[in-house]
């Protein structure tokens, strides 16, 4: 196995995301690696695949700076669970779709992602995201299922 020096963390903002920053940081501390974390503003038009004549984009209507401020207090509140390098980025579009063209574009070796233990009706419904991202990677996975840990 390669050395693992950028890590992605995709997150919600969550308490979730919280133990996602935990463990990824314990990983990050043993082998010396930056942090990502990534949020991904979700775009309604990146599902339906129809062309839309009009379309409004999140950015334009105040999304990213609402998205940065969440950002930022997420940080702020979760600044003692980091210990070393990281970053943060913010994208819109569709979830899986952005972290997964982000870790291949910005040569990820490990994304750690958390799943929220959706079952029955709202799996169909809504997917895995985690699920997609662990089927399209084009790196290691590794998935934290939070759902449980809340437990």
């Amino acid at each position: 196995m390669d050395d693992i020096k950028k890590i992605l963390v995709p997150v919600d903002l969550s308490h979730a995301s919280t133990m996602l920053l935990q463990y990824a940081n314990t990983i990050a501390e043993k082998f010396a690696a930056r942090l990502i974390l990534l949020f991904v503003v979700e775009d309604p038009y990146s599902y339906t695949g129809l062309p839309v004549e009009v379309r409004l984009d999140p950015f334009d209507e105040g999304f990213e700076s609402s998205a940065r401020r969440s950002m930022k207090d997420f940080l702020e509140e979760n600044r003692s669970y980091v210990t070393g390098e990281f970053e943060s980025v913010i994208l819109s579009g569709h979830p899986a779709r952005e972290i997964i063209n982000f870790a291949a574009r910005e040569d990820i070796d490990l994304i750690v992602i958390g799943t929220h233990g959706f079952t029955g009706l709202d799996r169909m419904i809504f997917g895995s995201v985690a699920e997609k991202v662990i089927k399209m990677a084009s790196c290691p996975v590794l998935v934290i299922n939070t759902y449980r840990e809340e437990e």
